[in-house]
């Protein structure tokens, strides 16, 4: 079971992980991952997590992860978004955060390979800076 949290009329926050302490963790295994849902359209934020937490949710609740937009992990970076999470979230749109020319080379090469492969559209900050989504419930439009 996991946190619910009502935010507005059909507006819903959960919290999908972490399910148990994670004091000792190290912080991007313990990052928060959220899902955001309004009508038919949902959201999943991933923070930081790597693939094996993808893997454990995916483990426990397959079947909540399936959303319209996710967040990709980690910048895009190659620890996150593995093929099976991306097919499991099945998204409209991924959305990458990341810096123009960061040190760390987010999103990495691997990552947006694979969201071409798996035909998945992709928004990201580098190219676009601020990124808004607008629904009404049933429909999605990315600004």
């Amino acid at each position: 079971m996991h946190e619910r949290i009502i935010l507005d009329y059909g507006v819903v926050l959960e919290i999908l992980f972490p399910d148990r302490n994670t004091t000792n963790w190290e912080s991007n295994t313990s990052s928060i991952i959220a899902r955001l849902s309004y009508g038919e359209e949902s959201f999943i934020f991933t923070g930081d997590a790597p693939e094996s937490i993808e893997k454990y949710l995916i483990g426990k609740s397959s079947s909540e992860l399936n959303s319209s937009v996710l967040k990709l992990g980690h910048h895009g970076s190659r620890t996150s978004s593995s093929k099976i999470f991306l097919s499991a979230v099945d998204p409209k749109y991924a959305v990458i955060s990341a810096g123009k020319d960061n040190k760390y080379g987010h999103p990495h090469k691997e990552v947006t390979d694979l969201l071409v492969d798996l035909k998945i559209p992709t928004v990201s900050t580098y190219e676009q800076g601020t990124i808004i989504f607008e629904t009404n419930g049933n429909d999605l439009w990315v600004k």
